[in-house]
Order: C-alpha cells, then structure tokens, then sequence
C-alpha cells in the first residue's frame, strides 16, 4: 500500500507546478489588452490549470477520500438495510 501512495504523491508535484504555470499564462493573457483571442486563450489556460491541481491533488489523497466515499456509502446501506426488516412477513 505505501508503494501506491508514493507514486501517487511523485505526481502531485508536477501536476501542481504545470497547474500554477498554467494558472500564471492564463491570468497574463486574461489582462492583456490586445484582442479577444488573447482572453480566449487566457480562460483556456486558466481552467486547464485549475483542473490539472485539483488532479494532483486527487492523486495524492486519494486513499483518503476512497475511505470517505466508503464510509458514506456505508452509512448509506444500513440505513437501507435496518428499514427493510421492518417489512418482512
């Protein structure tokens, strides 16, 4: 399981610094003041690079938050469960 978690965190650091490169370009193209196609392109760099950290930051805690999902859908199922054994004959 640690051998997992640590290629997991080795792609947290290079999809958070593509991420904030893209995040800066995109910000320097929104604020530039010499066309449309400049702040079309500055949103695009801008969402791809917000996308490309959270990414990281899912491939990073990931573990964590599959055990949250679990604990959820298990809170879930025996609510489900504990109201259909009121119903049987």
């Amino acid at each position: 399981m640690s051998k997992v978690d640590g290629e997991s965190s080795k792609l947290f650091k290079p999809l958070l610094v593509a991420g904030i490169i893209l995040v800066a370009f995109g910000l320097i193209c929104i604020f530039k003041e010499e066309g449309e196609g400049f702040r079309i392109i500055g949103i695009r760099f801008l969402i791809g690079g917000i996308v490309s950290i959270i990414i990281g930051f899912i491939a990073k805690h990931h573990m964590l938050i599959k055990y949250l999902l679990r604990q959820v859908a298990y809170k879930r199922k025996s609510k489900e469960d504990s109201g259909s054994d009121l119903y049987n004959p």
